[in-house]
């Protein structure tokens, strides 16, 4: 599977965002069932930051995250692939994890069959992802409204609501023992308030972005200027807050 250019483009200039992310941040409801010498998978490592407190987790077992495009991560084995067509043997980990992936494909039940066919029996699996419903913006405008309507338009193709799913698609790729939980992520200080500000109107005025919007007829070069300064705008405001749905569950495979 190859993404197109501006989602891309997108998950690029997310990375170092997401590279504030650790695996006490968002893989402690995991972390208590991982144990030394285990072999654990991570489905779309990107940056790493959690990877490399996974890896600590199941030291000295071997840990090796996969991802379309990835960076170096230390003492992980990291793997340039498809999570939709794993490159791994049957039955090779005793762990898998994956955040904010699922959301990104078309077919996250497909992945997650491929993550239960690399699964040794016994195995748990610990998956954690976002849900565009129920986000909660103050204060908002029309201009902000449709710049969130756009985005749901450049997600199309992927699965931006996954994270009610998670439980159900666990069990419907035959993991048993399933387990669901969700948090939210909220934004209401200065500092957080401003960047993600700031990485809304980047994504908003990158390039690619703005020459698919505009080449579908979604967005004019203008509006789409506008919708990137009313992001850098409400980033301003003092009294500004968001805040997001972010989703977690947990399974196994069977023991034989």
């Amino acid at each position: 599977m190859t993404l197109p250019a501006a989602q891309q483009e997108a998950t690029r200039r997310r990375r170092q965002y997401h590279a504030e992310r650790t695996a006490q941040s968002h893989a402690s409801f995991l972390l208590p069932h991982l144990r030394p010498g285990m072999s654990l998978l991570d489905l779309g490592c990107g940056p790493g930051s959690i990877t490399v407190g996974l890896a600590a987790a199941v030291a000295p077992g071997q840990t090796t995250g996969i991802d379309l495009d990835p960076d170096p991560i230390d003492g992980v084995t990291v793997v340039a692939g498809d999570v939709m067509r794993l490159p791994f043997p049957d039955a090779s980990f005793d762990a898998i994890f994956s955040s904010a992936l699922l959301q990104h494909l078309a077919d996250p039940l497909g992945a997650l069959r491929e993550a239960r066919r690399v699964a040794r029996p016994g195995a748990v699996i610990g998956i954690v992802d976002a849900d565009w419903d129920g986000e909660l913006l103050y204060p908002t405008n029309d201009t902000l409204r449709r710049s969130n309507e756009l985005a749901r338009k450049l997600r199309e193709g992927t699965s931006p609501f996954v994270g009610k799913q998670l439980r159900h698609l666990l069990v419907e790729a035959g993991f048993v023992r399933a387990d669901g939980f969700a948090r939210v992520i909220h934004h209401g200080m200065a500092a957080e308030v401003s960047e993600v500000a700031a990485l809304q109107a980047s994504v908003l005025s990158y390039p690619a972005i703005v020459e698919r919007a505009v080449s579908h007829g979604w967005a004019s070069t203008q509006e789409m200027a506008e919708m990137s300064e009313a992001w850098l705008a409400w980033g301003e405001e003092p009294g500004a807050f968001l805040a997001r749905f972010w989703c977690e569950a947990i399974a196994w495979v069977a023991s034989e």
